[in-house]
């Protein structure tokens, strides 16, 4: 990384993703790196550790998941999250996503960080 890089959500998000000291799975990794803006505890946390590997409800991506959980009671954002990450995912479901080799996890990771960062950003810009 260099001197002048700006660590971003996906970066943050990347640093917690199967490594340690968390070894977070995918939703929970969404949630560390929105930790601070969301006010997220560190038990809220742990308890997405049941969410990862294709067991988040309706079988969904777990970052994908974590992602509308964060924005579930703004459902305008919650419409264009959904349908960016598919624009570029292919699917929504884990099955599916890995069923047909559309992206790896961690890449999955990154795109629901980085469209969660980028339409909150454009949400503040609008107002």
């Amino acid at each position: 990384m260099s001197f002048f890089h700006k660590r971003t959500k996906a970066d943050t998000a990347l640093k917690y993703f199967h490594k340690p000291p968390g070894y977070y799975n995918c939703a929970q990794a969404i949630f560390k790196a929105f930790q601070e803006e969301y006010q997220i505890t560190n038990d809220q946390i742990v308890e997405l550790a049941k969410y990862g590997n294709g067991k988040a409800p309706n079988g969904y991506c777990g970052a994908y998941f974590a992602a509308l959980e964060l924005i579930k009671d703004k459902p305008d954002l919650k419409d264009e999250f959904t349908k960016r990450f598919q624009e570029k995912s292919d699917h929504l479901t884990c099955f599916d996503i890995r069923f047909n080799y559309s992206m790896s996890c961690k890449n999955l990771v990154k795109l629901a960080a980085n469209l969660l960062n980028e339409i909150d950003s454009e949400k503040k810009d609008s107002e």
